[in-house]
């Protein structure tokens, strides 16, 4: 019924539907049926975006109808196209882009990439953020990549859109991502220009796009440690696993993946590993290969390793005994030889795994998922039995002994004799406290909801809901650097084939969250053979390429001085720990301000690289 009258509504439409092509940053959402920015919430904080988006805005001037942008190499930058029309209108497509330099050299191809955005309903605000939610809409969201299809799920497509089902849209938007190569001779600096082409039926428009790129490139290096934790990926099958960590590493980030496992044996104390298929799976993770052209991979990261690796220990949970690796426990309690198991396959792990010199670059953690944020003087022995006998078994230096949750400062006293790396949840992640064990040689990681608008936001590891603006998404870049720490994520692919269609992803008695946990979508649904990126997702690596603009300018001015002075002009207080409670205005609201703070950033890199050239 729904097709039909889709079909009806464009048979009776005019062929002389007004339509306005119009142009936002990465950093804002378009309302498909107001066409005003869904973060356009005053009432939430006075300094979210205002005034007329469609006449003007941080990278858009509709009276020369021109994109402006700026990067650097090794660089993703982005922007959003809007079509929108008064009556609906068939037939809508987009030309490949291609952007030229004078010197003839283009960026083209897969280096401009056009998607499709997919918007998802949110109903209802995720629990705990009722009062900073942006509230009910429909959000874009998934990214589907350009392809010309027999059905409107591709190009060319409707407004309103057949397949999305959106009451009264008026606006349809599509992403364009521009990838800057890494070698000069590649994309050499300067203003690259080219057109956006966008035809319907009864129609055409065109916005020129110029872009202008800085002469120095971010790193393929990521300085900011962390990763997206991870369960679904290990049991895809490997080339679709591939795919996944390729999208990763394009995007600065590293699925940490818990746990891959040798095929182990053990009679008595005998220990017997077989590593033929474990080697297979990820041996191109560990020496890089994978991020190579060998596996089709192009972008920042080109070959490096991983930066490191879950080891496949594990002890049992309750019940649950065959978690436990090597063994768990026997049922009389631990024995001698007991240990001596756990001892032996530590050193055939070792042993291995620094068999391989690429290997041995990648840096290796243990963490025991049976312990996973347990916060009881049992759990606090396990973990001090548990930490000693993994560093007398493979020596201290060689792996970090790791711990998440968000413990007090009197359990860390007792830890840190044990602990080399604490993942410690935002909520107790207070710097006077971080700071002191820092000198105790404990590294620091943070994880969690960035914003706690209440108490009970405590309880969840994401921060990557829907209905919250991207700056969530785009701050761990920049308060990793404030904090001079590691980040954590809780999972990007949870319940991915359903939120597609159904924004509440995550759902208990008490508490529904859209979108937690969850920055990839399964390209299946929509007949992709490739995972889709989503809006969150491009705002994450905006903040982690932010990073890389920090951490440049440090090494140009040789102080970290003028990095921490641009990012604490937005990131205005310290987020995390029991004195942000119930405080919503941690840094600027308005991502324009992020924006004039990136682009000032890469000016002053241009500037010192180029008095250091001459």
């Amino acid at each position: 019924m729904k097709r039909l009258v889709w079909l009806l509504a464009l048979l009776a439409a005019p062929l002389n539907a007004e339509v306005t092509v119009w142009a936002v940053s990465g950093g804002v959402r378009v309302n498909p049926v107001t066409g005003k920015l869904i973060e356009a919430r005053p009432d939430i904080h006075p300094d979210y975006p205002a005034g007329d988006f469609r006449q003007g805005n941080s990278i858009w001037d509709a009276a020369t109808r021109t994109v402006s942008l700026k990067a650097a190499r090794n660089e993703f930058v982005a922007f959003q196209v809007i079509v929108e029309t008064t009556e609906p209108i068939d037939g809508v497509d987009i030309q490949p882009v291609a952007l030229e330099h004078e010197s003839g050299a283009r960026l083209e191809g897969r280096n401009v990439r056009i998607f499709k955005e997919w918007y998802v309903r949110v109903r209802r605000p995720s629990t705990g953020y009722e009062a900073t939610s942006l509230g009910p809409a429909w959000y874009p969201d998934a990214l589907m990549p350009y392809r010309k299809a027999r059905l409107n799920t591709g190009f060319p497509f409707s407004i309103p859109d057949l397949y999305n089902n959106i009451p009264n849209q008026r606006n349809h938007a599509l992403w364009i991502d521009i990838y800057v190569p890494y070698e000069r001779e590649q994309a050499p600096p300067g203003r690259y220009e080219g057109l956006v082409k966008i035809t319907w039926k009864g129609g055409e428009a065109a916005i020129r796009v110029r872009l202008d790129v800085w002469d120095f490139a971010l790193p393929h290096e990521r300085h900011l440690p962390g990763d997206i934790w991870n369960g679904s990926i290990r049991r895809m099958p490997p080339d679709e696993e591939l795919l996944y960590y390729q999208m990763a590493r394009r995007h600065r980030f590293l699925p940490l993946v818990y746990a891959y496992r040798p095929k182990l044996t053990v009679s008595g104390t005998k220990v017997t590993i077989d590593w033929t298929e474990y080697d297979r799976r990820i041996s191109r993770y560990l020496d890089g290969s994978a991020f190579t052209d060998a596996y089709g991979y192009w972008g920042p990261g080109y070959g490096l390793p991983v930066t490191h690796m879950m080891l496949p220990f594990d002890i049992e949970k309750g019940g649950n005994r065959s978690r436990a690796w090597p063994i768990p426990v026997p049922e009389g309690g631990r024995t001698p030889e007991y240990e001596a198991v756990w001892r032996e396959t530590a050193r055939q792990v070792k042993e291995h795994l620094d068999s391989r010199p690429a290997w041995r670059r990648v840096m290796k953690v243990a963490f025991l998922n049976g312990l996973d944020e347990s916060y009881n003087e049992e759990a606090y022995e396990k973990m001090l039995y548990y930490g000693r006998l993994l560093h007398e078994a493979l020596g201290r230096g060689w792996f970090k002994y790791r711990i998440d949750g968000g413990y007090s400062a009197e359990a860390m006293e007792k830890l840190a004799a044990e602990v080399d790396l604490w993942v410690c949840h935002t909520v107790a992640f207070d710097i006077d406290t971080v700071e002191r064990f820092r000198k105790r040689g404990v590294e620091t990681w943070f994880y969690g909801p960035m914003i706690y608008e209440q108490r009970r936001n405590s309880g969840c590891g994401s921060n990557t809901f829907l209905d919250l603006d991207l700056l969530v998404n785009r701050a761990i870049g920049w308060v990793g650097w404030k904090y001079r720490a590691g980040w954590v994520e809780w999972e990007f692919d949870w319940n991915a084939f359903a939120a597609w269609y159904e924004a509440e992803n995550f759902k208990e008695p008490r508490r529904i969250f859209n979108g937690s946990g969850q920055l990839i979508y399964r390209g299946a649904v929509m007949g992709y053979r490739e995972p889709i990126a989503s809006i969150r997702l491009k705002a994450q690596r905006r903040g982690l390429q932010d990073y890389e603009y920090f951490w440049l300018l440090a090494q140009a001015t040789g102080s970290r001085e003028e990095a921490d002075r641009l990012v604490n002009r937005v990131v205005y207080k310290q987020p995390f720990g029991k004195r942000a409670m119930f405080d919503t205005e941690i840094w600027k609201n308005n991502p324009e301000l992020w924006d004039q703070v990136r682009i000032a950033a890469g000016e002053r890199i241009a500037r010192a690289l180029a008095g250091e050239r001459r």
